[in-house]
């Protein structure tokens, strides 16, 4: 996958959270794969601090589709011991999605960037 010029990733930072996500979806099937954040510990977990209308948190898994947004975010959030790691998608739809399905309570955060608001939705196959 070719890397983001500074121009493309200025315009991803602009765009909302709906159009991020359709980038994603689009970028991650053609990539066939997309980025995540870990460290020696695991994944990057973040913790919701809104309950939904039942009373639930959640946990986000949150998700880029180039290697320059994931580290991007890493950085501005002072994450340090975080790098981005490439999943494929055969790896992700084989092994995470459906350890997920007995975790409930996880949700994927598409392509969260600085303050604004990002897109979740439940652990689906791309």
């Amino acid at each position: 996958m070719a890397q983001l010029t500074e121009k493309e990733y200025e315009a991803i930072q602009a765009l909302n959270a709906e159009y991020r996500q359709a980038m994603f979806m689009r970028v991650a099937k053609e990539a066939d794969g997309f980025y995540i954040l870990a460290d020696n510990d695991g994944p990057l977990i973040l913790e919701d601090t809104e309950e939904d209308d039942e009373h639930n948190l959640y946990s986000i898994l949150p998700v880029w589709s180039h290697e320059e947004l994931a580290a991007g975010y890493a950085k501005n959030n002072g994450m340090d011991s975080f790098k981005p790691q490439f999943v494929t998608r055969k790896v992700w739809n084989e092994k995470w999605v459906p350890a997920f399905k007995d975790q409930p309570n996880v949700l994927i955060g598409f392509m969260p960037i600085s303050d604004k608001d990002f897109s979740v939705e439940s652990p689906m196959e791309i």
